[in-house]
């Protein structure tokens, strides 16, 4: 059946691109294709507020971009597919300023440092000064840039589809340190972002690995194997670490499509322990649960320290869920169709849902007391919570 619904997955909903002469990439939705649950009902609850919402032109379904929003101390950063650069006001989402760069973006937006850096097509990175949209220096590295560019320790790390990860000078755009691992001759295309933790920066590869490394130097701290790829086939085998590590504390958290979430030392990788959920979304992490969308879109809640399941909403399966996004004791979610749900973190129950905006909901940010949403089709939006 595994087999079945992954071969819909290619007719359906894939759309593969050659990223190399002896590899190809798969460009996918967020969940496998599977009949679309009933959706639970609300208890009819009324707890989300729309503070401000706009669009800002086309958004990541046009060539499979990678856009997410940046919220930062100053304000709220974010990009279009067609090339502009957004520094917008938290408050009221209006632009602060606007830079047009009269190139497609394709991976979007990292902002830290007073430094806001953004991937174009054609494997350049743009950095801009955060605090006026001038632009600081280009870096044309020709290659895809997979994952949004992240900042610090004055250093832009990029990742990329070839399996090279870089390590650039903040100040100028040069090449200081980088690394490559080989690439599956099959791998899906997602959303690993590296996370930057002290003066470590830890990577997700298409190979189910994870790698720390310093951020500086580039110098390898560790590697370690998250899940392993089994199965007759290329298709059965895919084991991508396409969801961002989350760092809590001493501790790390990472997902593999097909395999595992895994709960890890961050100053060794010595595995604390491993639940058999394939994921490919970015997690969140709340009074001890870790939140999880599934390949399929069931939201479920893993107990933290022991790995052990604690509640599952199967009401979202097939719905093209978001991540989900923990605000206070609720639990935020987003669908393909513009809808955003609210949960109880405690159990699970769905306690509102709401149509927010056109387009799939790909991204939500935590920012102050409350959140951004982010669609498809370039529409911005802060909510809050009603307390």
């Amino acid at each position: 059946m595994k087999h079945l619904s992954l071969i819909l997955l290619i007719a359906t909903f894939l759309l593969i691109v050659g990223c190399k002469s002896d590899s190809e990439t798969l460009w996918a939705t967020y969940q496998e294709p599977v009949k679309p649950e009933t959706l639970p009902d609300a208890v009819g609850a009324s707890e989300l507020v729309v503070l401000w919402q706009k669009n800002l032109g086309s958004g990541a379904e046009q060539g499979y971009a990678i856009l997410k929003p940046a919220y930062a101390a100053d304000g709220i950063y974010a990009a279009s597919r067609s090339g502009s650069v957004f520094k917008l006001n938290p408050q009221n989402g209006e632009t602060i300023w606007q830079r047009d760069l009269n190139a497609d973006i394709f991976s979007a937006i990292g902002v830290a440092e007073s430094v806001a850096v953004v991937a174009l097509d054609n494997g350049t990175l743009v950095a801009l000064d955060a605090d006026s949209g001038e632009i600081l220096w280009e870096s044309p590295l020709n290659r895809q840039i997979s994952a949004i560019p992240v900042i610090g320790q004055g250093r832009v790390i990029a990742r990329t589809a070839g399996g090279a990860v870089i390590g650039l000078d903040a100040e100028n755009g040069e090449t200081i340190w980088s690394f490559e691992r080989a690439v599956p001759s099959l791998s899906i295309h997602g959303d690993s972002t590296p996370v930057i933790s002290g003066d470590a920066v830890l990577v997700g590869l298409a190979n189910g690995k994870l790698v720390a490394n310093n951020v500086v130097t580039g110098r390898e701290y560790w590697e370690t194997e998250v899940s392993f790829a089994h199965g007759r086939n290329e298709l059965e085998r895919l084991t991508d670490s396409d969801t961002s590590p989350l760092v809590a504390a001493t501790m790390v958290y990472a997902a593999t499509y097909q395999g595992n979430v895994a709960a890890l030392h961050l100053q060794n990788a010595e595995i604390n322990w491993k639940a058999k959920v394939s994921s490919r979304l970015p997690m969140s992490l709340a009074a001890g649960k870790l939140l999880v969308t599934n390949e399929l879109g069931a939201i479920i809640a893993i107990d933290a320290e022991s790995g052990d399941m604690l509640w599952t909403q199967e009401g979202f399966r097939g719905h093209g869920m978001s991540r989900p996004l923990a605000i206070n004791d609720r639990v935020i979610v987003g669908d393909a169709a513009g809808n955003l749900y609210s949960l109880n973190l405690d159990d699970g129950t769905l306690l509102e849902k709401r149509k927010i905006m056109s387009g799939a909901v790909v991204s939500l940010i935590p920012g102050n007391n409350q959140f951004v949403v982010f669609s498809s089709e370039g529409n911005i939006s802060a909510l809050s919570l009603k307390k």
